[in-house]
Parts: C-alpha cells; structure tokens; sequence
C-alpha cells in the first residue's frame, strides 16, 4: 500500500476510511475527557501504525480537538 502524506493526495475511499477514524478515535476522547496519551502509547492502544496514529494526531490538533502538552502527550483541548 502506498503511504500518502496527505488527504488530497490519497484516493477517495482511503479519505472516507481515514475520516471514520478520525471520528472514532475523537469520540473515545469525548468519552474518557481527562485522557491524555502519547504518540508511542497511542498507537499500540488503537493498534495503529506509529506513522498513521501521528496523522490522526496531527488532523484532531488541526481541527483544535486536541493540544499538545509540554510533556509531548495529546489531550482534548477542553479538558482540565
């Protein structure tokens, strides 16, 4: 399979599968609020390869759901 290093350039079907996760992955943050995870974590917890657990990473920080912390782990930007 061929990685593509963004959403325009990848075929519509792995845009549509890509979104879903997205979602999925966003909702499992809405449900646990004070979840805060680092990459390496992450994806072994979704069972994700590293490079596309960091492109869900790097879409939900886009998108303002998520904020990095200082420590290098990722939280829901509305979380205390």
């Amino acid at each position: 399979m061929t990685p593509y290093l963004d959403a325009h350039s990848a075929p519509t079907h792995y845009r549509r599968s890509f979104a879903k996760l997205v979602q999925r992955i966003r909702e499992e943050f809405e449900e646990a609020p004070g979840l805060e995870i680092n990459v390496n974590d992450g994806s072994r917890f979704w069972a994700l390869a590293p490079f596309t657990w960091e492109l869900v990473l790097t879409r939900l920080h886009d998108l303002k759901f998520l904020v990095k912390t200082a420590a290098g782990r990722y939280r829901r930007r509305s979380a205390v």
